[in-house]
């Protein structure tokens, strides 16, 4: 484990974002341990991070699921719908006469 200020974890943080997947790194301020830099895992499920540790990402993610949903196929008629509509209302300019 390393222990490092704010300011060396700021200067070089693309360092220490490196770093850190070969040993956790705790970063002080003002001389005392206030978070740590630890990799994620490509195994590990960040959504489940997210929600675990973010309260308003799994609120949202909460009231989404609630929301109606629709099929893969009527998602592309209503986009297939959208592109007609647009297609439809697109204005052409008249070609200037010489």
């Amino acid at each position: 484990m390393k222990i490092i200020p704010l300011s060396e974890a700021k200067a070089n943080l693309s360092r220490y974002g490196k770093a850190c997947r070969d040993e956790p790194i705790v970063v002080t301020v003002n001389g005392k341990p206030a978070f740590e830099l630890v990799a994620i895992e490509e195994d590990e499920d960040l959504i489940g991070q997210l929600i675990e540790h973010n309260p308003r990402f799994r609120e949202l993610l909460e009231a989404r699921l609630k929301e109606p949903t629709i099929s893969v196929e009527e998602a592309y008629r209503r986009l297939d719908a959208l592109d007609e509509k647009e297609s439809a209302t697109v204005v052409r300019k008249k070609p200037r006469r010489s």
